[in-house]
């Protein structure tokens, strides 16, 4: 695959900007991906109040993983996994540089 099939872009998750290249073709799922992170996140800190943020971040995680194995039972999802398992591995790797 040539460089130009590729782009940099910037997931923003609260307080962190995480720089991330993607397929072209793949942008707009990272953007979904972006959007549901955000709306679980919101959902978890206003139902649940003073917990830690990385208590948060784990609920939205544990709620989006239900969803998709839900949604594995009932179709296919491979191209969700593929889009989502490198955002996962971005939040992870930035909660384990906050510890």
């Amino acid at each position: 695959m040539e460089n130009n099939d590729k782009q940099n872009i910037t997931i923003r998750f609260g307080s962190w900007d995480l720089p991330m290249t993607v397929h072209r073709k793949d942008e707009h799922l990272y953007r979904e991906a972006e959007k549901i992170m955000k709306e679980r996140y919101a959902f978890y800190t206003k139902t649940y109040k003073g917990l830690a943020t990385e208590r948060y971040m784990v609920m939205s995680m544990l709620d989006i993983a239900v969803r998709l194995a839900h949604s594995k039972e009932n179709g296919d999802t491979a191209p969700i996994i593929a889009a989502i398992g490198p955002l996962v591995e971005e939040i992870e790797t930035v909660l384990k540089e906050k510890r």
